[in-house]
């Protein structure tokens, strides 16, 4: 007697679980699959990564979903929205919902499982900042109110970007803490659409931990350009608030609205909406719960394919995974190459392995967004070397940066240093190599180079021999249309050969997306990929010849 499909339960409805679904579709449509997704957000997948857009006012929210439960729902798929998973029972392997969760009138407060995959995510960790002011008739704010004041928020989901563009509207000032890529990126993103923006940070220069001093100076300077009032080695002294007359009975609640901010530097900030890039933390605690292999830092111990060492039936994947004992990196590439080492392990089990594309002489193909997952430490046996770059998303910023910068430029027995600056036209390169060997880059103010380096950054190699290359294809670029092997998206490591084969299919960004993941990352290429949609592909004329 033959099984019925794999049962399996997706928990987190980001858009790493987004992408693994995709990568089960062959099961799926094989019928060997079915795949629940619960979702604790009150709708569907969407790009997280391109919140800042919402918030700017420059796309919809809607605009950015990635599954439709409809959908959905015809290919063999379950999607609960609003499905909060408050535990674990291992044993007989169900997740266990609030018991107000999910549709109304469901079932039964669990859902079973042959396989569970953990998307959980990250949660930002936001500071408990002391508090000052008066609300109400006088009443004072003790410093250790335990509420966070209205007006603080993370950018973590629709909601904050929705309330973020509200502000934008009404030209409220907004003050971004946190100097790493979600602060600048915030900043910029806000910026861009005229908004007052401040950015607290306390290094001496954003990016500090990523960037060498003379590129981070550069950074400085393009960030003083775009309009953020940036305020270096300074942080939030303390939150100063307020009723609102409009709400004071929310603030009789013990909830006040923020109306400012005392800096470290004993500045005084208007600000109604302060939104803290101060990290984030892996949302491990359901599997720490069940007795899961978890880091004390954060996150859930896996294998190369997302698998739990201590429980074969659960995986996990995204920011909460820790492969190979590693701390998750909290970026979307490596991400995807997680969702599809383990759709592959899931598929395999469901008896419908993946179909190997070959190239014409019978080799397998490997695209840039390869399946490897890098080690600790890169000279271990076995590692593959690779660097996950970091991207800032922007429209009118290229920052890109992986690896060690630190490297001496002029020790002969160190690895080998290439610089090249222009700091009037914002630009600014630097490559690291030992051997062919890719030990860290950044790129400021030069895309196609940004692109190329973090192509070669997912296999760790620069065959590149003469770094000067790289300029010129830069600024060649400018006069002529990518070519067939050039990177379209930095995201995904598409070229534009391969979107330029799936627009010709396609009708849409998304489904472009779907057949090459190009426009599924940041969304800088999408303008890129609708120009391509807007043309239609040339035929070649009908032979008249009898």
């Amino acid at each position: 007697m033959s099984r019925g499909p794999l049962r399996i339960v997706i928990v987190g409805g980001g858009p790493v679980a987004a992408r693994l679904v995709q990568e089960l579709r062959p099961a799926l449509e094989a019928g060997a699959a079915h795949v629940t997704i619960l979702g604790e957000e009150p709708v569907p997948a969407y790009q997280r990564i391109r919140l800042g857009d919402v918030a700017s006012g420059r796309v919809d929210g809607a605009a950015l979903s990635l599954l439709d439960a409809q959908d959905e729902e015809l290919a063999g798929i379950v999607l609960r929205c609003g499905a909060k998973v408050v535990a674990l029972d291992r044993d007989r392997k169900t997740a266990i919902l609030d018991g107000t969760s999910g549709a109304p009138g469901a079932p039964c407060a669990s859902v079973p499982y042959d396989r569970l995959v953990l998307a959980t995510g990250a949660q930002a960790v936001i500071p408990d900042f002391p508090i000052s002011g008066t609300v109400g008739r006088g009443i004072s704010v003790p410093a250790a109110a335990g509420r966070r004041p209205v007006g603080v928020m993370a950018l973590r989901d629709l909601v904050e970007a929705r309330r973020l563009h509200q502000a934008v509207r009404d030209a409220e000032p907004v003050v971004v803490v946190g100097g790493g890529v979600l602060g600048v990126e915030a900043a910029l993103a806000l910026a861009e659409v005229g908004a007052a923006v401040t950015l607290l940070h306390r290094g001496h220069v954003p990016l500090g931990a990523q960037l060498d001093p003379d590129s981070g100076r550069l950074l400085l300077r393009q960030l003083l350009a775009a309009g953020i009032q940036v305020r270096p080695d300074c942080g939030v002294q303390e939150l100063v608030v307020a009723a609102r007359a409009q709400d004071r009975a929310t603030a009789h609640d013990g909830v006040p609205h923020l109306t400012a901010i005392r800096t470290t530097q004993g500045r005084r900030i208007p600000a109604t909406l302060l939104v803290a890039c101060t990290g984030v933390r892996p949302r491990d605690e359901l599997a720490a719960a069940a007795g899961l292999d978890t880091l004390p830092r954060g996150g859930i111990v896996v294998d190369r394919n997302g698998r739990c060492p201590d429980d074969p039936s659960v995986y996990a994947v995204g920011d909460c995974a820790a492969v190979l004992g590693s701390r998750p990196t909290g970026l979307i590439g490596p991400g995807w190459d997680q969702a599809r080492a383990t759709a592959d392990a899931l598929r395999a089990e469901a008896g419908v392995p993946a179909v190997v594309e070959r190239d014409a002489a019978g080799r397998p193909v490997r695209n840039s967004t390869s399946t490897t997952t890098s080690t600790p430490n890169p000279d271990a046996p076995g590692s593959t070397g690779r660097l996950d770059p970091i991207v800032v998303k922007s429209h009118t910023l290229s920052v890109a940066c992986a690896g060690d910068l630190t490297a001496d430029l002029w020790d002969p027995n160190g690895p080998s240093v290439s610089t090249w600056a222009d700091p009037r036209a914002g630009q600014y390169l630097r490559i690291v190599t030992q051997g062919s060997r890719l030990l860290g880059f950044v790129a400021i103010g030069l895309p196609r180079s940004a692109a190329e380096l973090s192509r070669h950054a997912l296999t760790g190699t620069l065959p590149m021999a003469d770094r000067s290359a790289l300029l010129a294809m830069e600024h060649a670029a400018a006069d002529r249309e990518l070519g067939p092997a050039d990177v379209l998206c930095r995201c995904s490591g598409a070229t534009a050969g391969q979107v330029h084969e799936a627009a010709k299919e396609c009708a849409t960004v998304d489904e472009v997306g779907g057949r090459c993941g190009a426009g599924t990352g940041c969304g800088t290429c999408r303008g890129r990929i609708e120009d391509l949609l807007a043309v239609p592909p040339v035929r070649q004329p009908a032979d008249s010849r009898a």
